[in-house]
């Protein structure tokens, strides 16, 4: 429930922050054109991490480049456990205000 809850909250935040009129930011999920990465220009990404798909994705929405999305099933996981911790949210919190500052 806890990364549930997270996630919401977190796109939440994005869509605030960005304007992208997306329901889930976050989501680790994508496949992009050669086309789309070339218009993006990858050596321009600042971020790593969490916050590298809500910059690819903002990049995307910036250039108006078309966008889908394909609900998955948000499932808890059997084995492991989380690497997320205060500080990448930390980190995640200002990215997002850095990357939409930056334009």
């Amino acid at each position: 429930m806890k990364r549930l809850i997270l996630s919401k909250a977190a796109t939440t935040y994005v869509r605030i922050i960005t304007r992208m009129p997306l329901t889930d930011t976050t989501g680790g999920f994508k496949c992009w054109r050669r086309e789309a990465l070339e218009a993006i220009g990858l050596e321009g990404v600042f971020s790593n991490g969490y916050l590298f798909q809500v910059e690819m994705t903002y990049k995307a929405f910036r250039k108006n480049l078309r966008i889908a999305e394909v609900p998955i099933v948000f499932v808890e996981r059997r084995l492991g456990r989380s690497k997320m911790h205060w500080g990448i949210i930390a980190e995640a919190l200002w990215g997002v205000v850095r990357m939409r500052l930056r334009r």
